[in-house]
């Protein structure tokens, strides 16, 4: 098994230096872009980590991982159960449990290792650091950004 995840992670960071890769993700992800980045701001979290749920599940409610984690934001049953969810191949209910996972654990993490954090869970992060896995989100979601705006926001380079 773990075998798979580091092949995956492997895939994952090849195919993100791909634009055909990244544009279709983001292609298919505009038509939500502006509303879960206007959800993100209201709820005092930088916008650019709409590209998280870009990278994460590039917008298919059916993405599911091999631990478990499901729908556009690939929230584990538990972590969306926690914040309201009870189904997270639903953007709307998805979107509102990662903000609340996302606003939760940016009392102790910020920018890309928010990203870590929300990919590997705050504590395991804290105590066993991160993970090759947890690395591929962070350099997708990097290369998203520079794709679709350009560059990286200003407090993130």
């Amino acid at each position: 098994m773990r075998y798979i995840t580091l092949l995956a992670t492997v895939v994952l960071l090849l195919l993100a230096h791909q634009p055909a890769f990244a544009d279709g993700r983001l292609e298919r992800c505009e038509p939500y872009k502006a509303d879960v980045q206007a959800k993100l701001a209201e709820n005092g979290l930088p916008t650019w980590l709409y590209y998280l749920m870009v990278a994460e599940s590039g917008c298919r409610d059916e993405a599911e991982s091999d631990k478990g984690a499901k729908g556009y934001w690939q929230l584990m049953p538990y972590t969306a159960r926690v914040y309201g969810c009870e189904d997270p191949h639903n953007l709307d209910c998805a979107t509102e449990a990662a903000i609340g996972y996302l606003k939760h654990l940016s009392k102790r993490f910020s920018g890309f290792d928010l990203v870590r954090a929300y990919n590997r869970g705050g504590t395991n992060l804290q105590r066993k650091g991160t993970t090759k896995e947890a690395e591929g989100i962070v350099h997708t979601v990097r290369r998203l950004i520079e794709l679709d705006m350009g560059e990286l926001p200003r407090e993130e380079r």
